[in-house]
């Protein structure tokens, strides 16, 4: 719970009773990432969030440690800590209040703060919604160089400068 009061401080938050925490149990984030000579996913399931819910998501503030992804290669998550500066960035955060919804289509128009920059980014995703919870389901794209990060290489080659981001975020009513 500590977690999540922190969380809603930093996004200026407050509690209310239409406001739910994420089921980090049942969540996840994953990246795709390319090199030429091969391809590599990697998955965070232990991510903090919270919504502000009326009939419709209102607000979403979701946070994620860099250190939690995991690719199933340790020597390629030690060298992405490296390469992401972990010790001095160590958290992705996304912020949205301009939310709009149709039917189960839902967009995020909001900021991402990746490697100590923030930027303006349009996460398109979709919403099932029922009377236990709501699960926002969703990918998007975002280019490394944008935010500062100077790509890895292999054998002289840089990895391709974008990660397809999916997401499958569960909130508990």
């Amino acid at each position: 719970m500590k977690r999540y009061f922190i969380l809603l401080l930093v996004f200026n938050f407050s509690f209310s009773q239409n406001t739910f925490m994420i089921n980090n149990e049942k969540s996840t984030i994953s990246y795709n990432a390319k090199h030429v000579l091969h391809a590599w996913d990697g998955v965070n399931d232990n991510i903090s969030g919270v919504i502000i819910y009326d009939s419709v998501i209102s607000k979403i503030a979701i946070a994620a440690k860099v250190v939690d992804f995991d690719s199933g290669n340790s020597g390629r998550d030690s060298h992405s800590l490296e390469v992401l500066e972990a010790l001095k960035f160590p958290n992705i955060k996304f912020y949205s209040d301009d939310i709009s919804t149709q039917g189960n289509a839902i967009t995020f128009n909001g900021d991402i703060e990746f490697h100590g920059q923030k930027k303006p980014i349009k996460v398109l995703g979709t919403v099932d919604d029922n009377e236990n919870l709501i699960n926002v389901t969703g990918k998007f794209q975002i280019i490394p160089s944008e935010f500062s990060i100077k790509l890895p290489s292999f054998m002289l080659i840089e990895m391709e400068d974008y990660l397809n981001i999916s997401f499958d975020i569960q909130f508990d009513k």
